[in-house]
């Protein structure tokens, strides 16, 4: 089988994702919740309206991460609509990552011994769960504790605060996700070692190894120099690391 004849085929497994991509991402950039009195009773209905969705979450994430003091900044006339339509494309995959999950799924799973299929079902919903605790965790702690952190650096010597828009949507949205991504180390252990790549055994041994590395990517994703959010990002990602190292050598065990 070909290149091509392989990327049609995994095209064809993810191809109504992509269609419910497209269309959540239309609905969040067009359609807002709004308060309709219908029969006496009061609902909230999602209607086309200039206050969409997409707008009214980055109302609530303003709300939420962006210091008071702190100003947003438009640089180009396109940035308000861009950075509109970027949080309607990032809102509709985490909407419909469950599906994208269940299509990648199915797309592996012939490819796979039965022992190895059996794990990668067990692990379809901790996938999902640690991908949102990790976004939870990153859009909750790390991103306001890097705002609080930084900024006051900036009101000290007198500086305007200020923060481009198509930038803070970036940071804050860039940065969820990769969190969101860091968050599923376990399962990538356990995948290795149920498929015998790597042995369960090795990941205890390369324990100092990823230590140093979880401290030089928590210095490379955070960009606090205080080390402040560098810790908070470092201690979750070990405990992950020795949680997949303890479930790695379970299920290596029982799938052999």
């Amino acid at each position: 089988m070909t290149l091509l004849q392989e990327l049609a085929i995994f095209l064809r497994h993810i191809i109504h994702w992509i269609y419910y991509f497209v269309g959540f991402s239309f609905f969040f950039f067009v359609f807002g919740l709004n308060e309709v009195v219908l029969f006496g009773r009061t609902y909230l209905l999602p209607l086309p309206t200039g206050d969409s969705i997409s707008v009214q979450v980055f109302n609530q994430i303003s709300i939420d991460v962006l210091p008071e003091n702190v100003q947003l900044l438009v640089t180009n006339p396109m940035s308000g609509f861009l950075s509109q339509m970027s949080l309607a494309m990032f809102l509709a995959f985490l909407a419909t990552i469950p599906l994208f999950v269940y299509k990648l799924t199915t797309y592996l799973l012939p490819a796979l011994h039965p022992h190895e299929k059996r794990v990668f079902i067990w692990i379809l919903w901790p996938t999902i769960f640690l991908f949102f605790s990790g976004c939870a965790f990153s859009y909750y702690f790390l991103v306001p504790a890097t705002f609080s952190v930084l900024y006051p650096f900036a009101t000290m010597i007198g500086a305007a605060t200020y923060f481009a828009l198509d930038e803070f949507i970036y940071f804050v949205f860039s940065l969820t996700f990769y969190v969101g991504l860091m968050f599923l180390l376990p399962l990538y252990m356990i995948a290795l070692s149920v498929m015998h790549i790597v042995k369960a055994d090795k990941w205890l041994q390369l324990w100092r190894h990823a230590i140093l590395g979880f401290l030089l990517l928590s210095a490379l994703i955070t960009p606090d120099g205080t080390g402040i959010t560098m810790a908070m990002l470092f201690i979750p990602l070990a405990i992950l690391y020795f949680a997949g190292y303890y479930f790695a050598k379970k299920l290596s065990k029982e799938y052999t």
